[in-house]
Formats: C-alpha cells, sequence, structure tokens
C-alpha cells in the first residue's frame, strides 16, 4: 500500500505525524531540489541511507562535509569498503575512528539536518511505501521520534533564516575577541569549539567545514559569540569601488557604470518633480521647517527644488530612528550590532525601516571597537554625511 502526493496538497509535517502517530514501517521518498528517502520503524525515523543507492550516501556525505573524515580517510574507508563488502559503519567502528556512542550521536545528527533540508523545500512530491518488508538490510544505531524531529526542524528553518540576515556569506571572515576571566565556563559547547577554531581567522566557509557540526549548528554557534560579544566580523565581500563614489549633483566627469542616457521616462520624472516640489512640499514640511547647507551640495537645492529637501527630510528621519535603535541595543549589549539587520532580529527595529534606508542608499559601518560607528547616505543630492558616536 503506497501513500504519495504533492505537498501542495498535504504537507511534508503532516505525513511525518500520520505515520508516526499510526506507527507504521516503510519507506517515505521525497523528491524535491534532491532525492532523499526516510526509513520508519514502528512510527520512528531510523535512518536516511538508502541501500539501492550505492553512489550516495547521506551519511558518508555528512561526514566529509563537516570535517569529521578528511578525504584521504575517507579514500582509505572505501578502499576497505570495496575490499570487504563492509558498510562503512561498521569500518568507522573496527577502525576506531569513532566509538558507538559517537556514531549514534554523528548519525542522528545526521538524520536531523536531513530531515530540515525536506521540510525547508517549497516544493516535492512524496511517496510513503508501508511494510517492514522495505526496511530489510538497513544499518542503523538510532530510532528517533518525529514529534522531536519536527519541532527541531521548524526552529531551525524559522531561526536560520534570521541568521542568515546576520552572517549573509560564507565569505565573511571571523576573528575571535579574548577571553574575560570565567567566560569559558559560560560558553556552550557548541560556542567552545567554534571559538578554539577561531586561533587564527577563518572565513565561515571554513569553519562550517572543520567544524564537526551541522551547518546550522555552526551559523548558531556563530550568532550566540557575536552576542556575547567573543566575536568580530573583519571581512567582507568587497563592494566596487565605484559603487562607493558619491556622485554629486551637477558633475558630468563621474558616472556610475551602466548609467543610461536621458529618455522620455527621465523627462517625465523630471516634470512630475517640478509640481511635487511646487505643489506638495509645502503641505508636508514642518512650520519653520529651514533645510540646512552641511550636506547638500552647492545649487542642489537650485537644481533639485523642494522634492530634494522632502527627500532630506525623509532620511533625516530615518537616521534619527535608527540612531535610536542603535543606542538602545547598545545599552543592552554594550557594543553597536555589525549590521542593521541585528536590529531587526532582536525585534529593537522593524524590517521596513531598514528597508526603507536601504532604497534611500543609506548604510552603517561599526569600528573595530564596537563603540562607534558610521551611518552614511548614497544619495545624489546628499554630499557623504557622517554621523558618529562616540563611547561615553
Amino acid at each position: 500500500m503506497a501513500l504519495e502526493g504533492n505537498v501542495k496538497d498535504f504537507g511534508l509535517s503532516e505525513i511525518f505525524q500520520l505515520i508516526g502517530l499510526q506507527k507504521k514501517s516503510g519507506m517515505l521518498s521525497v523528491s524535491g531540489e534532491d532525492n532523499i528517502v526516510i526509513f520508519f520503524q514502528d512510527g520512528e525515523v531510523i535512518s536516511t541511507r538508502d541501500r539501492r543507492n550505492k553512489t550516495k550516501d547521506p551519511f558518508k556525505d555528512y561526514l566529509l562535509r563537516y570535517g569529521f573524515i578528511g578525504r584521504d580517510e575517507m579514500n582509505r574507508i572505501q578502499h576497505i569498503q570495496a575490499e570487504t563488502n563492509l558498510d562503512i559503519t561498521d569500518i568507522l567502528l573496527s577502525e576506531k575512528y569513532f566509538s558507538e556512542d559517537e556514531l549514534k550521536t554523528i548519525f542522528a545528527d545526521q538524520i536531523q539536518e536531513t530531515m530540515s533540508q525536506v521540510l525547508s523545500w517549497p516544493k516535492s512530491y512524496y511517496k510513503f511505501i508501508t511494510g517492514k518488508n522495505v526496511l530489510q538490510g538497513i544499518k542503523t544505531f538510532v530510532s528517533i521520534k518525529v514529534e522531536g524531529l519536527l519541532m527541531e526542524s521548524m526552529r531551525r528553518i524559522d531561526e536560520f533564516a534570521e541568521i542568515k540576515r546576520i552572517f549573509p556569506s560564507e565569505e565573511l571572515v571571523i576573528k575571535r575577541a579574548p577571553l574575560e576571566e570565567g567566560q569559558r565556563e559560560k560558553l556552550e559547547e557548541n560556542e567552545e569549539i567554534i571559538y578554539d577554531l577561531l586561533e587564527t581567522e577563518r572565513s565561515i566557509a571554513n569553519l562550517v567545514s572543520n567544524a564537526k557540526m551541522a551547518r546550522f549548528c555552526t551559523y548558531e554557534a556563530l550568532k550566540n559569540l557575536l552576542e556575547k560579544g567573543l566575536i568580530k566580523i573583519i571581512g567582507e565581500p568587497i563592494e566596487d569601488e565605484e559603487d562607493e563614489e558619491w556622485i554629486e549633483e551637477g558633475d558630468t566627469t563621474r558616472t556610475r557604470r551602466g548609467a543610461l542616457a536621458p529618455t522620455v521616462a527621465a523627462l517625465t520624472i523630471l516634470i512630475v518633480s517640478f509640481f511635487i516640489g511646487q505643489y506638495a512640499v509645502p503641505y508636508v514640511l514642518p512650520p519653520g521647517w529651514k533645510s540646512s547647507t552641511q550636506y547638500i551640495h552647492e545649487g542642489a537645492e537650485t537644481k533639485a527644488g523642494s522634492l530634494g529637501e522632502l527627500r532630506r527630510f525623509k532620511v533625516n528621519e530615518l537616521k534619527s530612528t535608527i540612531e535610536n535603535a542603535l543606542e538602545e541595543y547598545r545599552a543592552i549589549k554594550g557594543t553597536y550590532p555589525f549590521t542593521l539587520e541585528v536590529l531587526v532580529v532582536r525585534q529593537v527595529l522593524p524590517e521596513r525601516v531598514i528597508n526603507e534606508a536601504q532604497s534611500y542608499g543609506m548604510s552603517y559601518k561599526i569600528n573595530e571597537s564596537g563603540v562607534s560607528y558610521r551611518l552614511t547616505c548614497r544619495q545624489t543630492f546628499l554630499r557623504a554625511p557622517r554621523f558618529k558616536a562616540e563611547d561615553g
């Protein structure tokens, strides 16, 4: 008997719960971004290794991906496997790569990562084949309840989206800060592992491939260490220098790469801008408000009219909101956040404020000590304003 369908009609989490509640045994095959199989015995997950597929072993891939086993060691293990026809788990135990308890932990962690992966797919097709006969030849060390796997998977999926806002690229380089007395004792096991790996500066990609833990666990440990002030992000993907230049109104000697010649659409925008500046802005600006020329290029007011003033007013409003959030965060954590996205993750600032600030070309950069920052706006109607908060 087979149960099959599309996740749009019946979600995978419901399928997992159904199998668990009815204590079914069998194989669930899921096709989406990849092809994955999950084996159940009496409603509990026992393996994700497909004995029919000799070329693909998710457990072996897991060991290699996260640094449990090096490539040379794996080649040696596969050579033994070819000669003896033993399962890789038997070789790992007999060659004393791991104890049985260690192997059980790694085996369970690999199952958890696979579950989280398959539940994150927006589109997939599943088929469940029941019967204990499909379990013949399955090698396992664990039997895990569906409820626990589902809860942890949902947690990881939700939190990883937020963590990736803090660490948007695996090319980011991480440096650790010195531990104060008593801090090591307060670190969680995974945090301590990552901290020790950072004896020298490493990229996140390097940490992931050497940490001997699932990718999510590495990222989670990094987030916790960052919040505790024990690591710094010292490198990031380099922006094109041309994109960092300030383009001033009326300066025809420099243009951004890819700038287009004036078009009918551009002329239309200029006409609309004129009418907005003439008739809309006076009703928006507060009584007695007067524009400062500190950050406005000479002649910009004449060229852009009141529209430029309105934009500047909005930028200043956003700047004030962000600065207040930064001070609130610093009062709690002792330092400013590495990125503005941290304020969203910590629920200090709504995401819409960050998005709006970015639409105005605002950028934020913290100094190495974490006690001052620079908030700048790259818009054609502004010079490079520098807003800096010094410690004390």
